[in-house]
């Protein structure tokens, strides 16, 4: 049951990415641009070698490795390696149970979202499954409880509190809507909808910030 899981990565572009010398595959069917983003990832290894063929002393790059921010940067590295290696069977240094609980350490930590953990962990279902029969009911179990924690968080979310001028927009929009619904001529040539967006979209700038792009 592994190719079917291993192809659920590749199509998802979750963390697996084929290894030098190791055949692309199905993995040619990511987008251009995720599939260079995900190429170009480094191993840990890969980074250390770079540092030291730079141009910089030795003990610069000793202290620069000791950075805590740096060496959180390798762990995390070390941890995508560490699961791209088996799922894809290139390394068993990680027995089912350490990837199992490597990936909800890792969701844990926000450092995937809960779809791509989700991803990952019926995969590994699915590697694991001794029949469809296990694998299907395990992943309706793991559907469920993902499901209820999407429900309990839509529950508890609320923007007046969560979302920094959320409520500051919310005071603009309706002043802005009361105001333009009395209105019978609007300027520069804009009827009543166009003048609306127009007042609306300003009134999200001063809340939120201008958009990027």
């Amino acid at each position: 049951m592994g190719g079917t899981a291993l192809s659920t990565l590749i199509v998802l572009g979750i963390l697996y990415v084929p290894g030098p010398g190791e055949s692309a595959g199905r993995g040619e069917d990511v987008g251009p641009e995720l599939k260079q983003e995900l190429e170009s990832e480094r191993s840990p290894e890969a980074f250390a070698e770079q540092l030291a063929a730079a141009d910089i002393s030795s003990d610069e790059v000793a202290r620069l490795l000791d950075d805590p921010r740096v060496q959180s940067y390798l762990q995390r590295e070390k941890d995508k390696q560490e699961i791209r290696n088996y799922f894809s069977g290139a390394s068993d240094a990680l027995s089912d149970t350490e990837v199992w609980d490597l990936i909800e350490s890792i969701e844990r930590e926000g450092r995937i979202l809960a779809y791509e953990a989700l991803a990952l962990k019926l995969a590994w279902l699915e590697r694991n499954s001794v029949d469809r029969a296990e694998f299907d009911a395990s992943s309706r179990a793991l559907l469920a409880s993902y499901g209820e924690k999407a429900r309990q968080n839509a529950a508890d979310y609320n923007p007046y509190e969560q979302v920094p001028g959320f409520a500051e927009y919310k005071e603009m929009e309706r002043r802005i809507v009361r105001e333009v619904q009395q209105m019978t001529t609007f300027p520069d040539g804009l009827n009543r909808h166009e003048y609306l967006r127009k007042r609306l979209l300003k009134a999200r700038e001063a809340a939120y910030g201008p958009r990027d792009g």
